[in-house]
């Protein structure tokens, strides 16, 4: 098993044991989310070259971390940016640019392809993408329509996270009930949610 392998076995394990996880955007939403029982933290916006000690402070704490490597600061999108991130320590890595998604992996953290679906029309050719791209996960966004197009996609080989206006505790059950296997929020009444 390889260290990407254990990587993402963990990280799934951490998703089963607590299915919402904390999206957040700035340091006070940090704090809120650790004060929560949430189990993986989504950076979402941050100073990308200042990470690493909010990484080791989320890690400090337990919880696994994941980090937006197109929307952080400071930090392109490209292979010198996977490895900066793998460098300071975060446990997966969230892109839309799926030609990352090796690259991630090779950096030994797990590689998440998120996925934004605004028409109906591009929904084969975006889930054709995210099948060769080779990602641990896919993340779906806007999360909250995954019930009502959970019939059309294709079966997914990796597990499916929704983000994206998953607001309350009857959103994330009906996108756990339509196939995700965890959901990520901003909402921090969400956080740690018992919804089994």
């Amino acid at each position: 098993m390889t260290s990407s392998d254990a990587n993402r076995q963990a990280f799934l394990s951490r998703l089963a044991a607590g299915p919402c996880c904390a999206a957040i955007t700035s340091e006070s939403s940090l704090d809120d989310a650790l004060a929560s029982p949430v189990g993986i933290i989504f950076i979402l916006r941050a100073d990308g070259l200042d990470l690493r000690p909010t990484v080791k402070r989320i890690h400090d704490t337990g919880r696994l971390v994941a980090v937006h490597l197109d929307l952080v600061d400071g930090v392109r999108p490209d292979r010198a940016g996977v490895a900066w991130l793998a460098r300071a320590g975060v446990d997966a890595i969230i892109s839309s640019q799926g030609q990352l998604m090796p690259a991630i992996r090779r950096e030994g953290v797990v590689a998440i392809h998120r996925l934004l679906l605004i028409r109906h029309s591009l929904m084969d050719a975006a889930f054709a993408a995210v099948s060769k791209s080779g990602a641990d996960v896919v993340e779906l966004l806007p999360g909250v329509i995954l019930p009502d197009i959970a019939a059309l996609m294709p079966r997914l080989s990796v597990p499916l996270l929704a983000g994206g206006f998953i607001r309350t505790e009857s959103e994330a059950r009906a996108a756990l009930e339509a196939g995700a296997a965890g959901v990520t929020t901003s909402s921090s009444n969400l956080w740690g949610a018992s919804l089994g």
